[in-house]
């Protein structure tokens, strides 16, 4: 699924480009996508003709601002991204009209295509048709319940080392979890929290209660860190991953990662062979010597 980075390049992307633009109509072929009260005959109807006036991010939704209070709210969930291309409909498909990148396979599962009016369309390509799209007022955005229980962004200015500490007080359980819990901090995944802590040298299995306050400091600097450092490298498309950004490109953070997908490599501090633990569908890369339980920073 996409993280923060990811998503943020994403949006960032889309401000530069579709910003503006006016959404002429739109086609589907997996109506179970789109959520809310309305069939997707009243979407197109509501939605064409509408100006893109601004995209924004939170957590892991997209939302693009529309005219007279509308939002698109898009998820990807596990498999989706967004393809900003010309496209041309063919024996039952929709195919870009341009060479690779955006022709490549994992660039072909497209269910979404949302029409500009300048010529390009903004096309939805999910392998497994999880994506979540749904249209609503700004003021019913404001209610959802999804929206409303999302913590923290954790790359938002105002978020200092202290509103963090006093957050994780307030959490049980092990630290991974806390960092991936979106009821705290909103946007982070299983790559980042993996990653953040073999940067923090904390053991991803470490109760909240056993942290001492330098670890949380040295958890926060990594958090901010390496989620800005992924934005720079337009996030990360690792081995059993599906993200590309909109012109149908991978991300380039895999360069960086130090633990996640790299069970019996060799840790880039001490040379042990990192471990993986498997758990309710997730795995869990940490170094056993430098992030050991006992550890103290």
């Amino acid at each position: 699924m996409p993280e923060l980075p990811e998503v943020e390049t994403i949006v960032r992307q889309l401000n530069k480009t579709v910003k503006n633009q006016i959404i002429s109509d739109v086609w589907t072929d997996s109506s179970k996508n789109l959520k809310g009260k309305y069939s997707f005959r009243q979407f197109r109807s509501l939605i064409k003709g509408k100006k893109i006036k601004k995209i924004q991010r939170k957590g892991k939704n997209i939302f693009f601002y529309l005219d007279d209070d509308w939002v698109l709210w898009i998820h990807l969930k596990l498999t989706g991204h967004l393809l900003l291309g010309e496209y041309f409909y063919s024996k039952g498909r929709w195919q870009a009209k341009t060479a690779r990148p955006l022709s490549d396979f994992n660039n072909g599962f497209i269910h979404w295509v949302f029409k500009l009016k300048k010529g390009k369309s903004l096309a939805l390509s999910d392998m497994r048709k999880f994506a979540k799209i749904a249209l609503l007022k700004k003021e019913e955005l404001k209610k959802e319940k999804d929206i409303k229980e999302l913590g923290q962004d954790p790359l938002k200015p105002s978020f200092k080392e202290e509103a963090f500490e006093k957050i994780i007080r307030k959490a049980k359980g092990e630290i991974k979890k806390f960092l991936m819990d979106q009821r705290y901090l909103s946007g982070i995944g299983n790559i980042y929290a993996n990653e953040i802590l073999w940067s923090a040298k904390v053991n991803p299995f470490k109760k909240i209660a056993a942290l001492s306050k330098k670890e949380i400091s040295q958890i926060f600097i990594s958090l901010k860190e390496i989620l800005n450092k992924a934005i720079k490298n337009q996030g990360t498309s690792a081995a059993d991953e599906s993200y590309k950004n909109i012109y149908g490109e991978s991300g380039s953070y895999n360069k960086f990662l130090r633990v996640y997908q790299r069970e019996g490599q060799p840790c880039f501090n001490c040379g042990t062979k990192i471990k993986r633990i498997k758990s309710n569908g997730r795995s869990t890369f940490y170094c056993p010597k430098c992030q050991k339980m006992n550890n103290e920073l």
